[in-house]
């Protein structure tokens, strides 16, 4: 299980020993169930604890979906109480990847307004178009109802014949380990940058950005405009590439600060 979800979803025991803790700081939560209120502060999610199986049977009748928007406004994460993807995640840059390979992306495009999507795990992140005019609350709504509804029908998230392109982990980090020597790393030299390739779980790829990288105001610009970029035109049918870095401990960025022409 995912270590965010450990943390939204609490057993009856650890929410008896927090109960005392000083009550912190709200985060902006959106319920996909439109009759339900908005969650108090900082309380995610109170649901019953699930099942350790692995298997679908495993787990409650009732699926339950929150949504939070993530650290860039243009994304809202989807944390749903059961794998999405098993081992796998899916990256839908577009509508017509989506629709080539992933059933359940592209029933996300279909809501309107979305540029891409990632499907990992027990999440779901979409991107919206900077020009949609509907609220995140809305638009969550919608999307959580889609998912609830795909979910439910028993149709597959991925298209069989696209996992069967999936390389293996040992393959995936040959090419994506390449990329960082004759790529990459060649390039962020000059920003004293370097990525080091952690690990690859599936075709997910888990990263580490030092030198100049760690801490750097710009490192999302890199891991988003460079990074995955040189990774999946290597790897097309990689997933998620997640950034394991802790930039809060970084001495010596090249950015401390974002330059007002790099704003995002």
């Amino acid at each position: 299980m995912p270590s965010w979800f450990s943390k939204v979803f609490k057993t009856d025991e650890e929410k008896e020993s927090n109960a005392s803790a000083p009550a912190p700081v709200a985060e902006e939560v959106i319920d996909d169930e439109e009759e339900a209120p908005l969650p108090e502060p900082r309380r995610v999610v109170n649901a019953p604890v699930l099942a350790d199986g692995t298997e679908t049977s495993g787990y409650s009748d009732e699926i339950v979906i929150k949504a939070k928007v993530g650290p860039q406004p243009n994304e809202c994460i989807f944390m749903v109480d059961r794998p999405l993807l098993k081992g796998l995640s899916f990256w839908a840059p577009n509508a017509d990847a989506a629709y080539a390979s992933a059933p359940l992306a592209a029933t996300i495009f279909d809501s309107g307004g979305v540029l891409s999507v990632l499907i990992h795990e027990m999440t779901l992140t979409v991107t919206r178009d900077s020009m949609e005019m509907r609220s995140w609350e809305e638009m969550a709504k919608a999307i959580g109802a889609q998912i609830r509804a795909h979910l439910k029908s028993g149709m597959p998230i991925l298209d069989p014949d696209y996992q069967e392109r999936i390389a293996d982990e040992a393959t995936i980090s040959k090419d994506l380990q390449r990329v960082i020597d004759e790529e990459i790393n060649p390039g962020i030299a000059s920003h004293s940058g370097v990525i080091t390739l952690n690990r690859v779980v599936g075709n997910t790829a888990y990263i580490t950005m030092g030198g100049g990288c760690h801490g750097c105001a710009a490192s999302s610009i890199t891991l988003r405009s460079g990074i995955e970029g040189s990774f999946r035109a290597s790897v097309p049918e990689l997933g998620a590439v997640l950034d394991e870095t802790d930039h809060t401990s970084g001495t010596n960025p090249f950015f401390k600060e974002l330059p007002a022409e790099m704003g995002m």
